[in-house]
């Protein structure tokens, strides 16, 4: 499975301190450990969607539509 990087890099809310998301593997990763603790559907679709990435474009795609997930789960950490 082929990795593939994510620019600008997503920074989620974490403890102790946000947490840089700088690739699909890296957010592959991120959204399995989330849903070790229970979270809903759209993160269910997410790991399927960020576990079939195969090309540049997936990946991109991919990326937009974590971005968009996190935002809408309040994760999201903006940068001025």
């Amino acid at each position: 499975m082929p990795d593939f990087p994510i620019a600008p890099p997503l920074v989620v809310k974490d403890t102790p301190r946000p947490r840089r998301i700088q690739s699909i593997a890296e957010a592959r990763a991120f959204v399995e450990e989330e849903m070790r603790i229970g979270r809903p559907s759209p993160w269910r679709e997410m790991a399927k969607r960020l576990q079939t990435v195969s090309s540049e474009e997936d990946a991109i795609e991919a990326a937009g539509a974590l971005r968009e997930l996190l935002e809408d789960e309040a994760m999201l950490v903006h940068r001025p």
